[in-house]
Parts: structure tokens; sequence; C-alpha cells
């Protein structure tokens, strides 16, 4: 017999059920005369005692082909020589993989948890994966059209780990028929079976009176019992409807029998959904008739006001009406001083009024303003000299056509009007000796006496557009700043026109017959 075992082993795959063989024949030396054939042994490595085959080969080739075996299985295979005298040793094994395949059917298919609108489907794994399972296909549709239309479900589940299915858009009162199949490289046969959506025969009547109140840490619906049918009701489950689906879903299941309330906790539902919920109670036939859906109630939770919107805008708001009261408060703090500042200054201004007197009888008034130096208070503590204030004896008032006369009529001589000689000097005029020479109660105290009135009628030159008054007294130090008033007066009496000394202005023009200076 042959000394040494074949060389040099190789095996492929060629499919899911077949692997190729090669070798080298023994070396010469160790042929101990011809090689007759080959035995070629080979089996599933995991079950070596229960599938190990023996294939021979009466020609002295040096390649084979196995066949019919198991789909994505490895295999150990061994190859001996053989001659007249006997076999040789077995070669070392060497090992190859089958392809894969479509797997086999699901083992089996189960529903649970049959309601009007929902069920669970369940299956089991195929007997034969003949590879690795990549996932598996469920597809449902009903066996007559509802409401005219017939529509085909298909879900594509991936994975091998997740073998069920929640189906929630079923009809109440339909019947289904459900097909699963399993994937590899490609899908194997089907599973079939059919189911009718409920309620069942038997099962409880629908729950009454169905109330939802919120609460901040969750919401509690309450409801009482209804018929119970034909076996006592087990207890309840709660379906829940969330506006961003539309589809009804179980929410809480085995709730005792006994209760007619429960409270769902906030924490167990989407935040700014809106949820619908409806009662339904089992017993030994199944799940029985929904009640009516309560009414939408929101799972937003309630935060501390002080997280609102509102009070946060209030805040602010409040906040820079506060910073603009305390600008404003400064602003007037500020004005204020500054003003007080200004009481203790030089200035103030007051009004002269000038009366123009129209050739055409009518009187037209002129009002002009003029700043006058004031002397402060501390200049007259100080008893510091105002400057001399002009006499009135020498300001011209009549016009070229009047001297001592208005429309014939001669001034009294006795209308008293003293005044000082201009040849006093300006350092003698004070105001104890002006103010001791007004009369009391003569037209010249009227209009003294009112600082509106500090400048009397003045007449306008022809032609000559009158410009206010240009008596302006400058202050000469901080401590001259008393004012002195220029006086202007024209009076007029029944019987003529009183024209203090001095010559007639050139162009002026002759007053209103009969106007009086207390228009």
């Amino acid at each position: 017999a042959p000394a040494l075992a074949p060389q040099n082993i190789q095996v492929n795959s060629l499919s899911a059920s077949q692997l190729e063989l090669t070798w080298d024949p023994p070396p010469a030396d160790s042929q101990n005369g011809i090689i007759q054939g080959y035995k070629i042994y080979y089996w599933e490595s995991d079950t070596l005692n229960d599938t190990e085959k023996v294939k021979v080969l009466f020609l002295p080739e040096t390649s084979v082909r196995l066949k019919n075996l198991t789909s994505h299985t490895r295999y150990l295979v061994c190859i001996s020589a053989f001659n007249a005298a006997g076999d040789g040793p077995r070669s070392s094994p060497a090992q190859g993989r089958t392809h894969q395949a479509a797997p086999s059917a699901p083992s089996f298919l189960a529903f649970s948890e049959i309601t009007c609108t929902t069920l669970n489907v369940s299956w089991g794994e195929p007997t034969a994966a003949n590879g690795v399972l990549q996932g598996y296909r469920v597809v449902y549709e009903p066996l007559a059209p509802v409401q005219g239309v017939s529509k085909v479900v298909t879900v594509d589940i991936k994975g091998n780990w997740q073998r069920w299915l929640k189906v929630r858009d079923l009809t109440k009162g339909m019947t289904y028929l459900f097909r699963v199949q399993a994937r590899t490289i490609a899908y194997g046969p089907e599973l079939q079976a059919n189911i009718t959506a409920g309620p069942a025969e038997g099962s409880p009547g629908s729950p009454q009176e169905i109330l939802v109140t919120k609460s901040a840490s969750g919401l509690t619906l309450q409801w009482t019992e209804g018929d119970s049918g034909e076996k006592p009701t087990t207890g309840y489950i709660i379906e829940a409807r969330p506006s961003d689906e539309g589809l009804w879903d179980m929410f809480v299941k085995d709730i005792p029998r006994s209760a007619t309330s429960y409270t769902v906790g906030l924490d167990k539902l989407r935040q700014g959904v809106t949820y619908e919920f409806r009662v339904v109670a089992v017993n030994e036939f199944g799940y029985g008739e929904p009640s009516v859906p309560s009414v939408a109630v929101s799972a937003q939770t309630e935060a501390p006001f002080y997280e609102e919107w509102w009070f946060l805008l209030v805040m602010a708001l409040s906040s820079l009406i506060l910073i603009l009261l305390v600008v404003f408060a400064l602003v007037l703090h500020g004005q204020s001083k500054k003003y007080k500042n200004c009481n203790g200054g030089k200035t103030i201004s007051n009004v002269e009024e000038s009366v123009t007197l129209d050739n055409g009888g009518f009187t037209a008034l002129e009002l002009n303003s003029r700043h006058l130096n004031i002397k402060s208070t501390f200049s007259k503590k100080n008893g510091t000299r105002s400057p001399p204030r002009p006499s009135p004896g020498g300001l011209h008032y009549s016009d070229e056509d009047i001297c001592n006369k208005y429309n014939g009529a001669v001034l009294t001589e006795g209308l008293g009007l003293n005044e000082k000689p201009l040849e006093v000097s300006e350092s003698e005029v004070t105001d104890s000796d002006y103010e001791d020479e007004m009369p009391k109660h003569s037209f010249v105290n009227h209009y003294m006496s009112d600082p509106t009135y500090y400048n009397s009628w003045k007449r306008q030159q022809k032609g000559v557009k009158q410009h206010p008054a240009s008596y302006r007294y400058e202050e000469c130090t901080a401590s001259e700043a008393e004012p002195y008033f220029q006086t202007v007066i024209t009076t007029q009496s029944s019987g003529g026109v009183y024209t203090p000394t001095g010559q007639p202005a050139p162009g002026s023009r002759t007053p209103v017959t009969g106007f009086s200076s207390f228009v």
C-alpha cells in the first residue's frame, strides 16, 4: 500500500450544495506500486459521527466534486490513496464552506392582543437558515376590500433579533391574511395565516363615562364598568392616540378589574403632543368594544410662572421703565442745578414794548424783545453803583409839523412832568432819587410800575423800517449789573400835545387825532 497520503489538498466552494476538491498524488517513491484510486472522507464539522461520508474514486484522478451538500455549512475533508496491496494513510483534514442559500419558512406564526384596530403578530426562526439571516418580510391584506379598496401592506424588518410586529391600522371585524418570509441572500418560502380583528365574540362591552383630568404630575383617566359579556371582566387596557400619529395603540395593560381610574405620568408622554384615550375591557374571550374617546389633552408640563415668557417680558419692560425713570430724574436734577447757577448769575430778559402810530388813523403795535442786564443780589448787598439813567428831557418826541401845538390845541402847562437837568452828572443820579421823583399816581408811574411797559409809544419815521430799540447797556463788571431803563413817554390831554425840550426829529409823523396813550 502507499506509504504516504496525497499532498496539497485544496477545497473550493462551487455553490450552496457543491465543493470541489483538488490534490497531488503521494510522492512516487512512496507509492509502492501503481495507484489505482482514492478514497474521499468528508463530514460536517459540527457533527462528525452523524454525517461522515466516503466517496471512492477508482481512477487515478486528482480532483472531484462533492454534491448535495448543506448550504452555508463547513465541511472537513480527508483523502487516501490505494493500490492493489491496500489503502494508504489519510491526509490531514482540509476544510471548506458551501455558499448561502434561501432560508426555509419560519417555524411558526402566532397572533396576540387582538383588538378592534390592533394586534401583535410573531413568528419563529426558520429551521434551516441556509446562511446568515438578514431579516424578514411581513405582508398582510384584507380578504375583502375595505370601503372599495383592497390595501396590501408590506413591512420589511432588518436583522434576526426582531421576530414580531405591531399592526395598528386594522378595520374592526375584518379578516386579514398574513404572510411571513425569512431572508438571507434571498427570501425563502412563505408561512401564512388568517386572523379577524376584534372585538372577539363573547368579549365585554365598552366602559362608560370616560373622564380625563390633568394635574401637575400626570393625567388621571376615570371610567365606569360596562357590559361584562359572556364571561366576567378580568381587567382593562387603555389605548392612546397621539396627535402626531393619528393611530390607536395599546398604552397601558393589565389594569385590575376593580380599578375604575388610572393615572398616567406626564414623563411617559411626549411633551407638546395632544393625546386622546379610551378604555377596553377584557375577559376570557378576548378584548371587547372600546369606549368613546376622551377629550384631547395636552401632555405639556406646566412650567413655574417665573419661567413663562410673559413673566420674562414683564420683568424686561419693568427694568426698562426703571432705567428711564432714573435717567429722567438725573436730567431733572442737573437742570435744577443749572437753573440755580443761572439765578446766581447776571442776566434775565425783559420785554420792550413799542407802539407805532400810523398816519392812516389806525394804531399798530410792535413788540420787541431785548435783554436787560440787571444787578445780582450780591451786587446790591455790596453797595455797588448802578449806571446812570438817561433823562427823559433829552429825548425828542414831536414831529416836524408840530412843535408846540397839536391840531390847534395848546398843551396845558399844568401837566407836571419833572425831570432832572441834563447838567447833573451821572454819578449823582441814584436809584433813590429817580424813584422819589416819580408821581405816585401819574401816567408815568402806571407804566413804570409794570415791567412790560418800560417803553411807551414811539413814532416811526416815514419810509424807514422800524428796528428794535437799540438801547443796550453792557455790564462793566460783575458788581455793576443792576439794570437801568430808558423811558420814553408821550402824553396827551384834551388841550394838545406836550413836547419835551428839544427839536422835533426830522421825518417824524403826525399822531392820529384823538389817540390816547391809554388805548
